[in-house]
């Protein structure tokens, strides 16, 4: 009876081994399967990556030679005819690069590709170049543009340690949206300081403002609150979202106080963020310069 009993014992030792060891080979193919199928989305988010960079670039080289030589014809044109047909190239030209710039830093934020590159930024300048872009948008509309910052924080205000391209992503849409939410006539103000050795920004306008209620979903992706066959506005619902993606990313925050028929104010608060000062870095107006020693500034 023992002897049965032990051979009924090892038959099904065996048979259980046997089974462990087919889970274990079907675990194998499985892990290959993974790793294989990881590769391949990995080779599929690179390629992806490099699609979108090289589109924008075969996009906006064209695009911004037509603005340039568009801008120059509305400044040399003498016959009036053509000077308006020039503003006009210029100003759908700038809308389009405008738009396919959110596009692109929105697909790159989704794909985990866009990544803080920390420099010594001139806000000063930045300020400057941003608004000056917008000028002929804010003309067509007759909206009075101005920005103010305290002269004592100037020359903090021209060495802030921040991405340089975000903040003039983040700056550019809060622009466009007061003038574009501004009525003719209007005034757009934008005001800069240092707090604490906090970057504060604001962007007040006194166009149409947005009800409480709808003042948490304005940063929600492709969200207008001025949707539907009759909407009165451009534009594609990203850019407040990629102002609130970008501050994310850069460890700022953003607040909105508006009121209906009154206007709104956007402010923006960016911390200095770390960055390496034996290669340190200022960017001023698009422009990269190397320090070697920063004290000898």
């Amino acid at each position: 009876m023992e002897t049965i009993a032990d051979e009924r014992l090892l038959q099904e030792l065996s048979e259980r081994l046997r089974k462990n060891r087919r889970s274990l080979q079907d675990i194998s193919v499985m892990n290959n399967k993974l790793t294989e199928m990881n590769r391949r989305l990995e080779r599929s988010e690179s390629l992806k990556s490099n699609f979108l960079s090289n589109v924008r670039n075969e996009i906006n080289n064209p695009l911004n030679a037509i603005i340039g030589l568009a801008g120059n014809m509305v400044e040399i044109a003498k016959d009036p005819e053509c000077v308006e047909i020039a503003s006009l190239i210029y100003s759908e030209a700038f809308n389009l690069e405008y738009q396919l710039r959110n596009i692109f830093i929105a697909a790159e934020l989704e794909a985990g590709d866009a990544q803080p590159e920390i420099d010594l930024v001139n806000v000063v300048s930045i300020i400057n170049s941003t608004l000056d872009s917008f000028k002929t948008s804010a003309e067509a509309k007759n909206i009075s543009l101005t920005y103010s910052f305290t002269e004592a924080d100037t020359p903090d205000l021209q060495r802030f340690a921040t991405d340089a391209e975000k903040l003039q992503v983040i700056l550019a849409n809060l622009v466009a949206n007061a003038i574009e939410f501004s009525d003719d006539g209007s005034k757009v103000e934008l005001l800069a300081g240092l707090l604490n050795d906090e970057l504060r920004i604001q962007v007040k306008d006194s166009g149409v403002g947005i009800a409480a209620n709808d003042l948490e979903r304005i940063f929600d992706r492709f969200t207008q609150l001025d949707s539907g066959s009759t909407r009165t506005h451009r534009g594609h619902g990203l850019g407040l979202s990629i102002v609130k993606a970008l501050l994310d990313l850069l460890q700022g925050s953003i607040d909105v106080q508006s009121c209906p028929n009154v206007g709104s104010v956007f402010s923006i608060t960016l911390y200095p963020a770390v960055f390496d000062e034996t290669a340190a870095t200022f960017v001023e107006d698009g422009n990269l310069f190397l320090f070697d020693d920063l004290d000898e500034q």
